[in-house]
């Protein structure tokens, strides 16, 4: 295998390896999976007399198949984290069955709210005549719009559902 060969190998490993730092878990199985195809694909390649074409097929096969490794990982990650969330919950039900705290049952209150009042208005404006560089621009009427408005208070009813407190 020639010294070319085996250099362009370690440089898309390194790359490969480098530049997972901050990916999912997919992209980082993808750029594993490159690296070491690569590698692997360069070696069986300078046995049949083509590493060039060994390394580029393995790089292929191996972003693949670390790219579905990586998915499957990931979903295994989030099935762990809604399992364990499952279970907190249910624990939070159990610790909350009314020893020694106050249940309130449903009822609504009435919440203070504030909302922006917009009164903008348009205003048309003339404009002189004026030179913009070597352009003569005529005068002309402009809509401008002219910002304005105030904040209104008012009260919401919301219904609060029955809670421990």
């Amino acid at each position: 295998m020639s010294k070319k060969t085996i250099l362009a190998v370690i440089c898309v490993a390194a790359i490969s390896i480098l530049a997972s730092g901050c990916m999912t878990t997919t992209q980082k199985g993808a750029a594993a999976g490159t690296g070491v195809g690569a590698a692997l694909g360069a070696g069986f390649g300078a046995l049949s007399g083509s590493p060039a074409m060994g390394a580029a097929i393995g790089a292929g096969v191996g972003a693949v198949g670390g790219a579905l490794i990586g998915d499957n990982m990931d979903k295994k990650r989030e099935a762990a984290e809604k399992a364990d969330m499952q279970r907190q919950l249910e624990m939070e039900r159990q610790s909350g069955s009314g020893q020694g705290k106050n249940k309130i049952e449903g009822h609504f209150e009435y919440v203070k709210k504030r909302k922006w009042v917009d009164t903008s208005k348009k205003e048309r404006v003339f404009v002189e005549e004026r030179m913009e560089g070597d352009r003569r621009i005529e005068g002309h009427y402009e809509d401008r719009n002219v910002p304005s408005g105030y904040w209104q208070e008012y009260e919401e009813k919301v219904w609060i559902p029955e809670h421990y407190e």
